[in-house]
């Protein structure tokens, strides 16, 4: 049985007295692109990588979500 009497007493683990710096000015992520789904609806999600122009299409023609790339043209 637990009693108050057997209790003991455990030292927290020592945290060092150095806290890591938070840096203000985050940066946001790179998104290439993003997809609308619905015409208008506002709803948007962003990609890191831009879906192969295959998967573009199926997914435009069988979902109906619109792809908008972002990316910087390249030349």
């Amino acid at each position: 049985m637990n009693r108050t009497k057997d209790w003991q007493k455990v030292p927290l683990p020592d945290t060092g007295t150095t806290l890591p710096k938070f840096t203000y000015g985050t940066t946001l992520p790179n998104y290439v692109g993003n997809w609308e789904i619905g015409k208008g609806s506002g709803l948007y999600f962003s990609t890191f990588k831009k879906p192969n122009w295959f998967h573009r299409k199926l997914t435009h023609l069988v979902l109906g979500w619109i792809w908008h790339d972002t990316s910087p043209l390249t030349t």
